[in-house]
């Protein structure tokens, strides 16, 4: 399963991975340090996280209990995969060259996007 996570997601999902499992109310005290959000919002957010199959949840009484679906470890690696799809073409090892500050900068590297037949015709055609 692959785990697109938004920034606001990531924050709530770290509270929930922290103490499963947790309320929406517990998850609200957590992230509310570093982002002042309603409680209807981290509620929001949670509900779209179990529809989205990232939580489960158990009704005890009248309050849900959430626990995590998908590890903190695959979050993180379809984080990982994403950059370096993005930015290294999807080579891991152009991004440790990187890291170790042996990597080229230059954009053409990891692109050939811009150097295809048809890439002068629409140039000119979006001026």
């Amino acid at each position: 399963m692959k785990v697109h996570l938004t920034p606001l997601e990531l924050d709530v999902m770290k509270a929930v991975w922290r103490h499963p499992p947790v309320t929406v109310r517990e998850v609200h005290a957590a992230v509310l340090p570093s982002r002042n959000l309603a409680y209807t919002t981290i509620m929001t957010i949670m509900d779209r996280l179990f529809h989205k199959g990232f939580l489960t949840r158990i009704k005890k009484s009248r309050t849900h209990h959430y626990e995590p679906s998908v590890t903190y470890e695959d979050a993180r690696e379809d984080a990982l995969d994403h950059l370096v799809a993005a930015y290294y073409g999807g080579s891991r090892e152009d991004l440790r060259e990187f890291l170790r500050g042996n990597g080229r900068s230059d954009y053409d590297h990891h692109t050939d996007v811009f150097h295809s037949p048809s890439s002068t015709a629409m140039d000119e055609t979006l001026l």
